[in-house]
């Protein structure tokens, strides 16, 4: 038997996201930052002798015979992209697979765990296969191709794929035909120290039960041009609430990424709260509770938050508080959530055993 285990850190959304939607960038491009997190998908793949597969994930046990018979889209779709419905382990001549996937926070967090699973998944599949020169971008790629094309998931951006493979706060830059450009950015150690220690992530003890994709899809259908055009609408077209709120929400990306390599990170916690403003407007009310406990943040020194991920009522919001954190993190246990501790990943996805 063969055992290989990948790491690949789960991310932060920081500014732009939504705007890495095909719906959306196809017309206007789109701007994002992301930062990886020192949290965690692990993903272990072992070979079987019996020529089964055997698949764990969240609450899920499968044990099925044929590849196509497994439930779980992300890894059917991974494991027959890679031809593995043919593949045949050289070592001990199986074609069995245990896959396990161990993730530090739950599904529908709305911190890219989807992503870190075809990610990680794929990473490992290559090397089974021998291919070890896959770079980021062609990881990324094929990943948000699994996912995107392959899985059906139309509404799926690329900002998980490409966080989870190149790790560090980074910005990236897509063209309407698809293709990202990647901008690092290198701050200050001060600044960096300021973002790890002002940048509260708290766990809201909310399921949300839609995916990203989910979220996204009402977005991505108004974003979708019309099969045919009156000429009315050619000569006067109505603006489109939903692509202005995206023009907004990438403004605020780019201000958020000017304001960090200016090393102002107390500006990027201001500008949260600018994020916060324009999805509440957007998408309507949050959950009743979480709207309750972010204005009472505001009382105790939070100058800018926002829930994660694409729906207004997600698992997870990040907070920043430049201020003393005690009082803070007493409207935090009074409401019964929950502090996750993390600090800026700077490795994206990788294969961190083979036996």
């Amino acid at each position: 038997m063969r055992l290989l285990v990948s790491k690949t850190p789960v991310r932060l959304s920081m500014g732009g996201g939504g705007t890495d939607v095909q719906a959306y960038y196809a017309k206007h491009g789109g701007f994002w930052t992301s930062a990886a997190i020192t949290r965690y998908v692990n993903l272990t793949v072992n070979t079987r002798i019996d020529n089964s597969y055997h698949i764990k994930y969240s609450f899920s046990d499968e044990r099925v015979h044929d590849i196509c018979e497994i439930q779980n889209a992300l890894i059917k779709h991974s494991l027959l992209h890679l031809g593995f419905d043919k593949w045949e382990d050289r070592y001990n001549q199986t074609r069995g697979l245990e896959i396990n996937v161990i993730s530090d926070v739950p599904s529908h967090s709305g911190l890219g765990v989807s992503g870190c699973i075809t990610v990680g998944l794929l990473q490992i599949l290559h090397q089974l296969k021998g291919d070890v020169t896959l770079s980021n971008v062609q990881l990324a790629e094929e990943a948000y191709y699994v996912e995107h094309d392959l899985v059906g998931s139309e509404s799926t951006g690329k900002q998980d794929q490409y966080i989870a493979c190149c790790g560090g706060i980074t910005s990236f830059d897509i063209e309407p035909d698809g293709r990202v450009t990647i901008h690092p950015i290198k701050l200050e150690r001060h600044t960096i120290a300021e973002l790890e220690n002002n940048l509260l992530l708290v766990g809201t003890r909310l399921r949300r039960l839609e995916s990203a994709n989910e979220a996204l899809k009402a977005v991505t259908e108004h974003l979708k041009e019309p099969s045919t055009k009156t000429a009315e609408a050619i000569i006067h077209p109505k603006p489109n609430k939903h692509e202005e709120y995206l023009h907004r929400i990438k403004e605020i990306g780019h201000d958020q990424r000017k304001a960090l390599l200016l090393n102002q990170p107390n500006r990027f916690g201001e500008l949260l709260d600018d994020h916060w403003k324009v999805k509440l407007d957007y998408s309507g009310a949050t959950d009743e509770t979480i709207e309750t406990f972010y204005e009472e943040t505001k009382k105790v020194g939070v100058i800018g938050g926002k829930v994660i991920g694409a729906s207004s009522k997600g698992s997870f919001m990040v907070l920043y508080c430049p201020n003393d954190k005690a009082n803070l993190r007493k409207v935090i246990a009074g409401f019964d959530l929950i502090e996750i501790p993390w600090t800026l990943e700077y490795s994206g996805s990788r294969i961190t055993h083979i036996d």
